[in-house]
Formats: C-alpha cells, sequence, structure tokens
C-alpha cells in the first residue's frame, strides 16, 4: 500500500445498489431536480434520463410520473440494503454498532467463556485464501477482527486491500492503529517508510496519525493519559527482521506530544510490551539479541537476556517476561529482570502436533496470551516454514496458570486457514488482574553493567564483549557505534559466548568497522586488546584432520597495517610491508590478557598486562593488504572482550586492563564432562536450506542414536537413544558429513546441552519422536562446505 492509500477521499460515497453502482449524491441531486414542471413533461422526453440511471423502464410512458415520484424511497431502501454484506453484516464503516450485554453468535460465546469477559481481537489477514504472508509486507492484506459483543462474529474491518501491519487496540478497546509499512525494493534490500493510521471497530476510513511503527498502547495509571510507544527510521535490509534507530511515544490524542525513549542501539519492534508501572518492557537489540528494558533514575537502559525472538512482558506489575526460542516451540520465561527463569511450551495445543508458532504476544490480560500457528510446508515448497506456511496459521488464545508455569488451556479462534498474522487481543476488566507470587522490585539490579572494563574509554574504534552482550559504545565524538560480527565458514559462538574460530573468523560488518578500518589504514597509533582462549581451553574432541599443525600459522587478527599469527605456541606481529616481529616466549596454554599497541616506532605486546620481548622475524609470506578487520582463521582458540583503540595504550594502562579482564577470566565455567561413544543412528530431521531459516544464518539438526558402545566417559544416559543434536548449516552454509544415513555407526564426541547455554535461542531442525530424552551437542569441529 503506498502513503496515499489511506489519504482522504472525496465525500461523494458510491454504493452497490441493485447490482449496478451508482454515485448517490449525484443521483439524488438529479432527482430532485424533477420537479413538477419536468414531471409534466411528455414522457418520452424523460425516458432518456431514467436510461441513464440504470432504472429499468417496463411501465407504459403514462406512468413515468408515477415511477419517478416513487424512485427515491425506493433507491434510499436498496442502498440501505447494500450497507449489509453477504451474510447480512455491516461493511466497513457503514454500520452501526450495538454493545451488547452478552455474546449472541457461537464463537463469541466460545470465546467469553474462555477469558471470561469482554473481548476484542484485531489481527492482518492475507486476502486470498491459503496465502502466506506471515511478516505483513505485502500491499494485499486486511485487517479482520472480531468482537464478542456486537454479535457480528469474526469479519472485515477493513476490506480495501492493504498493509496492516501490527494491529493494535487501545487502552479502553475502541480504537484500532496498525502501520502501512511502505516497502520499496531498491537494490536488492527492503527499504521502509512506515506511517502509522488509526480506525475503529466500524472500519471508519484509516486516518493518518504519524511516521513510525506502532507496537504498543499504554495508558499512565498516574495520569490516565493514553501513550503509544513506535520506533522510527528503519533501516534497509536484505532480511526479514526490521531493526530501528530509536524509539518514541506520543499521546494518542494529541500526537505533537512525544518523547524519546531509547536510542542506545538499533531495536526490533516485535515485540516491545510495557509493565503495568510503566518501569519495565520487552524488547530486542535489535534480533536476535533478546531483552528488557528497564527504567532508573529517568534514563532507559537495555539489558540482554538470551538470543531469540518475539520478547513480550507481562501487562501487570509482576515483571514476567519472555524469549520465543529458535525453534519456534517454546519460551524462556523470566522474572525479577532475568535472575530466573524457566521453560514454557507454546506449542501444545489441541491440533498442533509439536509444529512451530509465531506471533506470540501477551494480551491485556496478565493471564491471557494470544499467537498463531501451525506452521507446516506445503508439499514440494521451499523456504522458511514460518515465512512459507502461514497460509494454514490461525488464531489461538492461550490462558496460563496462576503463577504463569504452564499454558493451562488453549482456545483456537479461527478456522479459516487465510493466513492469519500479528493477533491483538483486548479484554475488559484486565486492570486488575495480575500474575501471582512474582513482583518488580524498585531498586533491583536490573541492566547489565560492563564492569570496569575497558578501562580506558576515550578513542574506541570498536568493543565487543561476547555474544551475550548488546556491544554498543561511543567513539572519541561521542556518537553511538555497535560492533557487529558476519561469521566467515564454520566460524561460531562457544560455550563462554565466545567467538569459536576454529572452523572460520568473524568479519567486523561493513558498516560498524569503517571507522576502525580507515584508522588502521593510515598506519595512526592504535591497540588492541582481547581475553584469548587458548586452544587448550577449547579443545574439541575432534580428531579432524583440517587442524593446523605446528607449523602452520593461525590467524588471529588482521587489520589494516596490523596482522597477528600463533606459529610454534608464540605470537607473530606483521605489517603489510611484511615486517614482522615474535614473541620471544610461547604463550600461556590457559585463558590470559592479550594486549598489542602500534606506534612510529613498532610494536609493543603485553601479556596479562606485562611486557614482553618481541624479536625481528623473517617472515616468509608477506601479510596480505586488508580492507576489513577480521578475527581469527584456521586456530583452535576463541577470543572475548575484544576492542580496538584508536591510540597505543601506555604500560600503565596495559596493566589496568589486564587487571579488569582477570575478573571475567576467573568466572569461566568450567569444563563440562565429555562423552564419545560409538552409536547407530535411528532418527533423522530434515536438514535446514539458507531461505529455510531466513532469518537465521546458523541452524542445528537433532538426530537420534542407539548407544552402541562408550569408549570414553560415563554412559550418557540410562537407556540406549541419545538425543544429538548437531550444527547443520553455519554461516548459510552446508556443514560437511551431512546429512547423515539412517542405520550407519558413528562416532560421537558429546556434551549435555545444558553446559551449552549459548545454543539456547538458535535455531533448531527437529522431525524426532524423541521428546522425552535430554539433549546432547555435538562438540567435534564441524566444517562447511563453500557455496560454488
Amino acid at each position: 500500500m503506498t502513503v496515499s492509500s489511506f489519504s482522504q477521499q472525496p465525500s461523494t460515497t458510491i454504493r452497490r445498489c441493485g447490482g449496478s453502482v451508482c454515485r448517490s449524491d449525484d443521483l439524488f441531486t438529479t432527482l430532485s431536480a424533477l420537479d413538477a414542471d419536468t414531471l409534466a413533461r411528455p414522457p418520452h422526453s424523460i425516458a432518456p434520463l431514467f436510461k441513464v440511471l440504470s432504472i429499468p423502464c417496463p411501465l407504459p410512458l403514462r406512468r413515468y410520473a408515477i415511477a419517478a415520484c416513487a424512485l427515491p424511497v425506493l433507491l434510499l431502501a436498496a442502498c440501505k440494503d447494500e450497507d449489509k454484506d453477504a451474510h447480512g453484516k455491516g461493511k466497513p464503516g457503514q454500520i452501526k454498532l450495538k454493545e451488547l450485554d452478552s455474546p449472541k453468535d457461537e464463537l463469541s460465546k466460545e470465546v467469553e467463556a474462555f477469558t471470561g469477559n469482554h473481548t476484542r481481537i484485531v489481527w492482518t489477514q492475507a486476502r486470498k485464501k491459503g496465502a502466506s504472508d506471515t511478516f505483513a509486507v505485502s500491499e494485499d492484506l486486511v485487517l479482520v477482527g472480531i468482537d464478542t459483543r456486537n454479535g457480528l462474529g469474526i469479519r472485515e474491518i477493513l476490506e480495501k486491500p492493504g498493509n496492516y501491519s501490527r494491529p493494535l487496540i487501545s487502552t479502553d478497546g475502541k480504537t484500532i492503529l496498525f502501520t502501512d509499512k511502505n516497502t520499496v525494493r531498491k537494490g536488492g534490500k527492503k527499504h521502509y517508510k512506515p506511517y502509522i493510521y488509526k480506525t475503529d471497530w466500524r472500519g471508519t476510513k484509516p486516518v493518518r496519525v504519524l511516521d513510525g511503527y506502532a507496537t504498543q498502547c499504554w495508558r499512565d495509571p498516574k495520569t490516565g493519559v493514553e501513550w503509544v510507544y513506535a520506533v522510527r527510521n528503519l533501516r534497509a535490509t536484505k532480511g526479514l527482521s526490521l531493526e530501528a534507530q530509536r524509539l518514541v511515544r506520543f499521546q494518542l490524542e494529541d500526537p505533537t506530544k512525544e518523547e524519546l525513549i531509547y536510542d542506545d542501539s538499533y531495536i526490533t519492534p516485535d515485540n516491545i510490551q510495557f509493565s503495568r508501572d510503566g518501569t519495565r518492557a520487552s524488547a530486542l537489540f535489535p534480533w536476535p539479541n533478546a531483552g528488557i528494558l528497564v527504567q532508573e533514575n529517568g534514563q532507559w537502559q537495555a539489558k540482554k537476556l538470551l538470543n531469540g525472538c518475539w520478547t513480550a512482558y507481562a501487562p501487570d506489575n509482576s515483571g514476567l517476561n519472555w524469549v520465543f526460542d529458535g525453534e519456534h516451540k517454546s519460551v524462556t520465561m523470566y522474572a525479577d529482570d532475568g535472575a530466573k527463569s524457566w521453560s514454557l511450551k507454546f506449542n501444545d495445543a489441541p491440533g498442533v502436533k509439536g509444529r512451530e508458532m509465531y506471533h506470540p504476544r501477551w494480551t491485556n490480560h496478565a493471564r491471557f496470551i494470544t499467537l498463531t500457528g501451525p506452521y507446516s510446508k506445503e508439499k514440494n515448497s521451499s523456504g522458511n516454514v514460518i515465512n512459507k506456511g502461514g497460509g494454514s496459521a490461525e488464531i489461538y488464545l492461550g490462558k496460563l496458570t496462576p503463577g504463569a508455569d504452564k499454558v493451562e488451556s488453549w482456545l483456537r479462534v479461527t478456522k479459516d486457514k487465510q493466513g492469519d498474522a500479528y493477533p491483538e487481543v483486548w479484554i475488559a476488566g484486565a486492570g486488575e488482574a495480575a500474575l501471582a507470587g512474582h513482583q518488580i522490585r524498585s531498586g533491583a539490579r536490573s541492566a547489565a553493567t560492563a564492569g570496569t572494563w575497558p578501562v580506558d574509554h576515550s578513542g574506541l574504534l570498536l568493543v565487543w564483549r561476547d555474544r551475550e552482550a548488546l556491544n554498543t559504545f561511543r567513539d572519541r565524538s561521542g556518537q553511538k557505534l555497535e560492533a557487529r560480527l558476519d561469521s566467515q565458514g564454520a566460524a561460531r559462538f562457544g560455550r563462554c559466548n565466545e567467538m569459536l574460530l576454529d572452523g572460520g573468523s568473524f568479519v567486523m560488518e561493513e558498516e560498524s568497522a569503517a571507522p576502525a578500518v580507515a584508522h588502521f589504514q593510515d598506519h595512526a597509533p592504535a591497540t588492541f586488546e582481547a581475553i584469548v582462549l587458548p586452544t587448550a581451553f577449547e579443545e574439541s574432541g575432534s580428531a579432524s584432520s583440517d587442524k593446523p599443525n605446528a607449523n602452520q600459522s593461525a590467524q588471529v587478527l588482521h587489520a589494516p597495517g596490523m596482522h597477528l599469527q600463533l606459529r610454534d605456541g608464540k605470537l607473530t606481529v606483521s605489517k603489510a610491508a611484511g615486517q614482522s616481529w615474535k614473541s620471544s616466549q610461547p604463550l600461556p596454554d590457559s585463558p590470559f590478557h592479550l594486549m598489542v599497541t602500534r606506534t612510529e616506532a613498532g610494536f609493543a605486546l603485553y601479556v596479562n598486562g606485562q611486557p614482553a620481548e618481541l624479536q625481528p622475524f623473517p617472515a616468509d609470506e608477506v601479510a596480505p593488504v586488508s580492507d576489513a578487520i577480521i578475527f581469527g582463521g584456521g586456530w583452535q582458540g576463541g577470543l572475548l572482550q575484544v576492542a580496538l583503540h584508536d591510540h597505543a595504550l601506555l604500560a600503565d594502562q596495559a596493566t589496568a586492563h589486564a587487571a579488569s579482564a582477570q575478573a571475567r577470566i576467573s568466572s569461566l565455567p568450567a569444563a563440562p564432562p565429555r562423552v564419545r561413544v560409538k552409536a547407530r543412528l535411528v532418527e533423522t530431521s530434515a536438514m535446514p536450506t539458507p531461505e529455510g531459516i531466513e532469518p537465521y544464518t546458523a541452524a542445528l539438526v537433532a538426530y537420534v542414536y542407539e548407544v552402541q558402545e562408550v569408549l570414553e566417559g560415563d554412559s550418557p544416559t540410562t537407556e540406549k537413544r541419545l538425543l544429538v543434536k548437531h550444527w547443520g548449516m553455519l554461516g548459510r552454509e552446508p556443514v560437511q558429513g551431512f546429512p547423515r544415513t539412517e542405520g550407519q555407526i558413528y562416532e560421537l564426541v558429546v556434551e549435555r546441552q545444558s553446559a551449552h547455554s549459548h545454543l539456547n535461542g538458535e535455531r533448531v531442525m527437529d522431525d524426532t519422536t524423541a521428546f522425552d530424552l535430554e539433549p546432547w551437542f555435538d562438540v567435534s569441529s564441524p566444517r562447511v562446505t563453500p557455496a560454488k
């Protein structure tokens, strides 16, 4: 839908009367001109007028005068009938709604029996039956809803095809808002210029309110002012996930009154929901960095909880919030600002059969949630099951137990296979509803802090703490930046949320890397620092022949004018011109803090804050010229707390930074027990494809084995069956050795998945029947098959 799709139309209305289209105001203007003199004219002289108006003329001409007098009454009656659709229900924008004392139609009765009160639900729907538009990107949608107290059941509120993204209901239940994304595809990317519109349950012609993408309506309990929260400045993207630069709010009744809420990082709009007191909210910073916003001393801070999607926050003051997992089947529920957590299944409704669900969202009542599903691919279809399998998705309501430890019951609202998406639910009397046993604690430590690292915040070119951090920082000018990494090869994240570099490398995203690349290219003073997790710490137990041998160089950092490699356990530092230096002593084989500074005089090396000697080294190869910042490459190690500075830190600063890093090093978890077995493959799952997991770039695949022999470690299970999750795709490339063949025996090196919390939120392909088995994780070192 273009921006003008919802623009004001001329006041003249067109109605369909008796099967023909007539412009009603022009028609009655013409009829009013049939005064006594006109009607007194010969019948044959006014017959052409009736013909123009498409009025059948079977009457003798002498009766035209009588017919003309009766005509206005007949036309009024016909147009009145046309205000109803084929089911006798009023057309959008033309009906007069009555609020009944109780529901009359069967579905409304069923809904109210479930929710216990007057309920309104609105959602977006594909206009063509069976069409899939899960992310509401097309211009061929309609706005659909049900009000249990108007007797009309499910109906099209706005039937004109358009883009009706993320419908919202005001806190009093009367106003409906939606966003027209106004998407333009250009240069392989989607460009957005969204506008927010409002309508009502009559389907009144939408009125444009402001630019932006609306995310929630919230009423201030102290002032009674209704606020609409929205994101602004959506960046152009190739993927499906939206990313905005700012979160704002404006008053529904006076949109000119607007406030900035958050702009410290990009933010994804699905779902941003607020607590009743307005001090907490769910959000993505952006996807897949799922967490919460916390207000402290009038300022909003972000706290990441998990990698995932579709966050939501309870509408009471319980402080409960969730993160939807990468399998799209369950959520991790959090309390006390992330201090407590537990899991809830969202795919156990009758008829869902364990399949994927989507659009999970808390209603305005703390005990009720809504979502869509189930999602399943059609035969011979390709692509994302969520994106391509939404044609059969229906609207569901779920009722939580008083303590939100599970979903106690489900109700399927729709049965239309019409591509339902983005449900929003309003339940009367929800303002006093609350979950039991939980409460937002005032003054609770809410937002994650970066500790004292980095000690020197001036002149930062990059700060990447770990995968769980938001990794935002400000440069010397005060500009907000974000460190973003793209994986290459089989690079991935490890159990300490570090860059795990045995199978590939990470490259700074071009946009976020630009300032650092420009600085390093100028050969100006600079500093690199990181916590290094050596091979001995990261050893995966893989027998792969791809491991580098002692004489091969393993890359740690590749930046313009600074190339760091490991060889024989020692660090080599090179310039692009081929000048190289090598540490005189081997580096530690346990986690340590590494710092390398660059000045006009050369390089300086610090290990755990202590100076280490660098000796000139005749390079046997010239470091390639780089216009990127690359971490890792053929190295069985990992990196944490990586920073680039635009100046050379001094010796006392190296000591301070190392001391700060030591706090993180001492908190690293111990290696979990590892088991090596021979096992026969008995169940497989479908392999992921790049299109099928979008917007994810990596995915696990679940297999079930029967253990034949335990080679090392304790038996992983009391029964013979073993559920193992393998990497099936990394960096949008298939992992070598998969798919595997049922009946074959394989050697596995596995650890309990519970020891690898970094996997929570990852995309998982699981078609197995092993619902009751504890999951294990294959820790062998993967390799990918590059695209041809």
